[in-house]
Parts: structure tokens; sequence; C-alpha cells
């Protein structure tokens, strides 16, 4: 039987763009050029990935600059969101600003829900919604 490796896109990424520390514990399969290559990257202080230069910051993908988190919606959420980030993107100019995208609209989402939480009471999902006036 043939072993399946596991494909990250932090692989796939240039070298440099990608966060020198791995999101989870799970050790990943990688090839020996692999290795080699990040072994300068995971070598650096921490102190030295935090602060980066302004050019720096430039060439790295938006998405890179975020941990990973998994989150179950259900299926009117998602369409909800879908048709929310495509009404945001068609009523902008065109190149204007950063992509669009359902994740961005959960991240503001998010900062709302933190923004308002000294609001938040209950011990369900129905309870703290109503808390919030949802």
């Amino acid at each position: 039987m043939t072993e399946t490796k596991r494909r990250r896109l932090a692989n796939i990424l240039p070298q440099g763009t990608t966060n020198p520390e791995p999101a989870t514990s799970e050790p990943i399969a990688q090839d020996a050029t692999a290795r080699s290559e990040e072994a300068p990257a995971k070598a650096a202080p921490a102190a030295a990935t935090v602060e980066t230069s302004a050019a720096a910051q430039t060439n790295r993908p938006r998405f890179a600059e975020f941990e990973r988190k998994e989150a179950r919606l259900r299926q009117d959420q998602l369409d909800a969101l879908d048709a929310l980030a495509r009404k945001i993107k068609r009523a902008r100019k065109p190149g204007a600003g950063e992509r669009i995208t359902d994740n961005t609209l959960i991240r503001v989402a998010v900062d709302l829900l933190l923004a308002r939480q000294d609001e938040l009471t209950g011990s369900t999902e129905n309870e703290l919604r109503k808390s919030v006036n949802l």
C-alpha cells in the first residue's frame, strides 16, 4: 500500500510567507527537501517573527495572518454569509480594498460579539442570542 502525504498550503507557499510555528501539534509528513527548506525559518527566534517590516508584510498573503478555527454553521447561515459577501463585493469599486469573503464577515461578527461581551448572559445559545437582542 502506498502512503498518502497530507498537503498543507504552507508547503506550497513561497518560503518566508508562512508562520514558522505549526498550527497544531500533529506531525505532518514532509519530504526531505521540504524539511531542509523550513529548518532556517524554525530556527529564527519568535520575537523576530513578530516584529516584521512593512515591506515583508506586503509580500505575505492576508490569510496567513490568521489562525485556523473550525466552526459548525447552519446551512441558512452559510447561504446568508455567501450572499452577503457577494453583495458587498458587487457594491464596491473594482480593485478597492481587500478581498471580502465569508471568513472576513465571520471575523467581523466575532469582533462585534466580543465588543458586546458585557451584555452576554445565559446558559444556552438561544439565551445568549436574546441577551444581545438577536
